[in-house]
């Protein structure tokens, strides 16, 4: 959704003064600007960014928070990656690419990050932000997983399809009805190497009740909130529309985020976040 420069949803995160330290220590330390430069250029970044799109993420400054770390399957992405050198890791719907940041600054080649989102802007800003273009080897690609184009569709498959291993989808399929966010896992399993123990990591807004939930306040469509039963249906009908199975572990948790939306205009009491895995078994 496109966004008037001028309006401030409620949700919009005024005076900051501070980042938190893990994205303060990464901008010193792998973009290399003084500790004084940071929040100055962090909060042009996200009103070049916020005039673009009304993300709430950018506009609760959580494009900066990186939640791959936090993740139960982290060690073994980690290790997957540092043991098998062409192993790929896509992170889907990358924006500014921070988490692509984070893993390359924990040594990872970057040459094994791929990066997608349907917004060119992002990814330059990406670049902007963390002052990195002339260094970082990550391959990015552009493509929206929910549009039939087989155009698109065709050179992101030239692009990415059989290198990659790890598909990471955090604040994604939140985005989205069930029709759409079934459409979009099953274009991610296309681009995943054809093998068992491939997996899909994420997190997202997710309910105690599953169900459709209005975008009030941010668009005219509607969100599928998952809980843990509707997630493993979920993956049942991408199985089903792939040919694949997959084994799902998941879990609900309320953190600082659902507290922050709950002051939202599509807030309620039952939202929870909901972190998870799909690892593929035949």
């Amino acid at each position: 959704m496109t966004a008037d420069k001028d309006t401030k949803p409620e949700w919009y995160q005024e005076d900051v003064k501070s980042i938190n330290p893990d994205a303060q220590n990464l901008l010193e330390n792998y973009s290399g600007f003084q500790a004084d430069e940071v929040l100055p250029h962090v909060l042009s970044l996200r009103a070049e960014a916020f005039r673009i799109y009304h993300y709430p993420c950018i506009g609760q400054m959580r494009f900066l928070s990186f939640h791959i770390p936090r993740h139960p399957l982290f060690e073994r992405v980690l290790e997957h990656l540092r043991n098998n050198p062409t192993a790929g890791f896509l992170d889907a719907g990358c924006c500014f690419g921070q988490e692509i940041r984070y893993l390359a600054h924990q040594g990872i080649p970057s040459r094994q990050l791929f990066g997608l989102d349907f917004e060119q802007a992002f990814i330059d800003l990406g670049y902007k932000l963390f002052r990195d273009k002339d260094r970082l080897e990550t391959t990015f690609a552009l493509g929206d997983l929910t549009v039939d184009d087989g155009g698109s569709e065709e050179a992101l498959t030239k692009t990415l399809g059989g290198k990659i291993d790890i598909v990471y989808a955090s604040s994604l399929f939140h985005l989205w009805d069930y029709g759409t966010q079934l459409k979009a896992a099953t274009r991610l399993v296309s681009l995943l190497r054809d093998q068992v123990g491939v997996i899909v990591v994420g997190r997202q807004l997710g309910s105690i009740f599953a169900g459709e939930y209005p975008l009030t306040g941010f668009s005219d469509g509607t969100q599928y909130r998952h809980n843990l039963e509707s997630l493993k249906g979920f993956w049942l009908d991408v199985g089903q529309a792939t040919s694949t199975q997959w084994k799902v572990e998941a879990e609900l948790k309320v953190e600082d985020v659902v507290q922050q939306n709950l002051k939202s205009s599509w807030g309620d009491s039952n939202m929870r976040m909901i972190w998870w895995s799909a690892t593929r078994i035949a």
